[in-house]
């Protein structure tokens, strides 16, 4: 995949956890008792997640198409691990 591929994908993950952070946050604000301690919990998963992207999208700018080393491939490799245990984390 084309490292434009990659930082459009990682574009649309952002748009899609903000939007579910206003969701979450929404029903902070105005739900019921228990529907908030889950938002607050899901806000606190959804603001871990947008960091990394975000550190992921540094990433993506700062390397060029050129790069394809071993350490770069260990690099993506371990995002994609952590990205997957902290959405089983949250989500198991």
């Amino acid at each position: 995949m084309a490292i434009a591929d990659v930082r459009h994908e990682v574009v649309l993950a952002l748009a899609h956890i903000h939007e579910a952070q206003r969701e979450a946050k929404a029903l902070v604000d105005h739900g019921e008792d228990g529907e908030r301690v889950f938002a607050a919990g899901e806000l606190d998963f959804l603001d871990r997640q947008e960091g990394m992207l975000r550190h992921r999208l540094g990433e993506i700018d700062a390397q060029t198409a050129d790069e394809h080393t071993l350490l770069a491939w260990a690099r993506q490799e371990w995002f994609n691990l952590m990205f997957q245990l902290d959405k089983w984390i949250a989500h198991g």
